[in-house]
């Protein structure tokens, strides 16, 4: 899941950095699909200010909402008028899982919502229980023996921590079994006290047990290592190049949307890479920031959810 080309990159950099029009003078709604105060919506707001840096004096109104997996925004979105004036700021579980997993959704979001610019990307880490295992070969090896009965977290069915440990096990061969727990602590407490082996989670929320030992990082998810953990080797390294995966967050807009107007909005956006704030605000949150344009986000997050679809159904996963 490659995430930019440099040909791509060098084209974005190229794009002029000043004098951005948005198409139109009516007050920007920013609706993101998550609770106020989420990495998403602090995603969405450091975006907003980068924006405003280039168009000038045009409101621009965050407005957080969540609920039923991204699906509440990303309706609100859908069926606003298609104009470049209501955009979704969103996470992937609403375009690559939750469409595999439930019926009767009330849009499609693939075919009803179109991605502009991933907006943010962080990389994952793969991390064990040290009195189980402290590196990929030894976790393999421990979970594949007789009466092992390995577990391993995850913060819901269906979440991208679920499916990316499904991925795991259908490339390794690991018979772990699945925990869910409400959220990443409750996960990470009983990784720590030694009731469950694995989770594949974001570096911040783990980084100071794996530090002091209490926890082995066996491989990061991302392209290239991360700076905090320059010793642990990639997914591709350790021989799973599948599992390079990201988390993201990306800005959409309904699918009706001109191509005049599509094409617009993407040259702001372009221009508003260049903020510093912009970068080191994600920097601050763990984030890194892409660089993809309309094409290329769609292509990446349709690429995304079919590879999610091969691993739900061979997984058999269901959410009720």
């Amino acid at each position: 899941m490659r995430l930019a080309a440099a040909t791509l990159a060098a084209a974005l950099a190229a794009t002029p950095a000043i004098a951005q029009d948005w198409p139109g003078r009516e007050p920007i709604r920013m609706i993101v699909c998550a609770p106020g105060g989420s990495t998403v919506d602090l995603t969405a707001r450091l975006w907003a200010d980068a924006i405003r840096e280039r168009i000038g004096n045009h409101a621009i109104v965050v407005e957080p909402r969540a609920g039923a997996g991204g699906m509440i925004g990303a309706e609100a979105v859908a069926r606003a008028p298609a104009d470049g004036h209501t955009l979704l700021v969103c996470f992937p579980g609403s375009f690559t899982m939750i469409p595999h997993l439930r019926r009767n959704l009330p849009i499609d979001p693939l075919n009803d919502l179109r991605p502009l610019a991933l907006l943010a990307t962080a990389p994952f880490v793969f991390v064990a229980d040290a009195r189980v295992a402290r590196t990929l070969p030894e976790f393999v090896a421990r979970a594949k023996a007789p009466g092992a009965d390995l577990s391993y977290a995850s913060v819901g069915p269906g979440s991208l921590a679920h499916l990316g440990m499904e991925l795991f096990k259908q490339r390794t061969g690991a018979p772990l079994v699945h925990v869910p727990y409400r959220g990443s602590p409750e996960a990470i407490t009983d990784l720590l006290g030694g009731r469950i082996a694995a989770f594949i989670t974001l570096l911040s929320a783990v980084q100071g047990h794996v530090a002091e030992g209490r926890l082995a990082a066996l491989f990061v998810t991302g392209e290239t290592r991360m700076g905090a953990l320059p010793e642990v080797p990639t997914a591709r390294e350790a021989g799973l190049p599948d599992l390079t995966v990201l988390t993201w967050h990306g800005l959409f807009v309904p699918r009706a949307t001109p191509e005049p107007v599509v094409q617009r909005i993407a040259a702001v956006l372009a221009a508003a890479r260049s903020s510093a704030a912009l970068r080191e605000g994600l920097a601050k949150a763990g984030s890194d920031l892409p660089a993809l344009g309309p094409a290329e986000s769609e292509a990446h997050i349709r690429a995304e959810s079919a590879t999610w679809k091969r691993v739900i159904e061979t997984a058999g996963i269901t959410v009720q």
